[in-house]
């Protein structure tokens, strides 16, 4: 038997369209999706059956559905704009209202109907960035700094500017942890926070632009020492070499953006003590540097244990 197009029903568009409708208009939403749904099926649709289907979506809560149906009318210049920034602020996705917004008036459309949106949209925002700060403001003065490390690694860029004077505080206390410091400095660089900030580390101050930090000189200074160790060890000994190598990254990182007092070859040679003091299980400061590497590896053993 050959296959056999079925036509549909010359009224069947106008009374499934009808049966849609009503059900809408008695918010039936359920109901009005199968009648759309058909029409869809039997390809009697249109755009406005298409917009339909997304208010029915949204309505019985599949918003994120709905809201990418609308994304793909509105992006062949159908749809209705009300409609998307409506279930963006149903969404919470606040940022995205305000950027949709703003991208429409630079477009020239007419955004007076979205302003009581935009404003609301604004004030949330507002509110939610005083909230994440009360939240990281009781994380960065309480002492659990491997806490505030795994902050900083999670932490999203746009909410940078907004702690910006919270982590000048925390850079500015001699008492707070400098490896978490380091970490700091690096997320203001990365995001060129420009607001001179003063930082305090191992009985140092530095007033430093978090984004014209350069960090040539250390890697400099770093290279300078680990050519003196492997010019020592690294053919005699690589463990050890290896071994000296992450110690001085580590103290480095920890200094950052501070430079060694003492010359390479100083550096070296306390490295060389450590580790041997290290190998052999004696502890004997023998200098401050000595000292402070020991200081410095305390701390590395507290991070690696989170």
């Amino acid at each position: 038997m050959k296959n056999r197009k079925i036509v549909p029903h010359p009224h069947l568009k106008e009374r499934l369209l009808a049966e849609g409708m009503d059900a809408l208009k008695e918010k039936r939403y359920k109901e009005a999706y199968t009648y759309f749904t058909q029409l869809k099926q039997l390809q009697l649709h249109d755009d406005d059956v298409e917009m339909a289907l997304v208010v029915c979506l949204f309505e019985m809560g599949q918003v994120e559905e709905a809201k990418e149906r609308c994304e793909q009318l509105l992006a062949r210049g159908i749809g209705d704009w009300t409609i998307y920034i409506s279930m963006l602020v149903h969404l919470q996705q606040y940022d995205e209202v305000v950027a949709v917004i703003r991208k429409l008036k630079q477009q020239g459309i007419d955004c007076t109907p979205f302003l009581p949106l935009l404003q609301f949209s604004e004030k949330m925002i507002r509110s939610q960035h005083e909230q994440e700060k009360k939240r990281y403001e009781a994380i960065f003065q309480s002492d659990q700094w491997p806490k505030q490390l795994r902050v900083l690694h999670q932490l999203d860029s746009h909410l940078v500017p907004h702690l910006a004077s919270m982590f000048s505080r925390y850079l500015h206390d001699e008492t707070r942890n400098p490896i978490v410091k380091t970490t700091m400095l690096h997320i203001l660089r990365k995001e060129k926070v420009i607001e001179p900030m003063i930082v305090k580390k191992f009985g140092q101050t530095m007033t430093v632009v978090p984004a014209q930090l350069d960090e040539r000189k250390q890697n400099d200074w770093t290279d300078q020492v680990l050519h003196i160790i492997e010019r020592t060890w690294v053919m005699q000994n690589p463990t050890m070499y290896e071994w000296c190598e992450q110690i001085w990254l580590r103290y480095m990182f920890a200094l950052y953006p501070f430079l060694p007092e003492e010359s390479a070859q100083q550096c070296a040679a306390a490295l060389y003590t450590y580790v041997e003091q290290c190998e052999t299980g004696q502890t004997i400061y023998t200098n401050s540097l000595v000292a402070k590497l020991y200081e410095v590896e305390k701390l590395w053993l507290s991070v690696e244990s989170i």
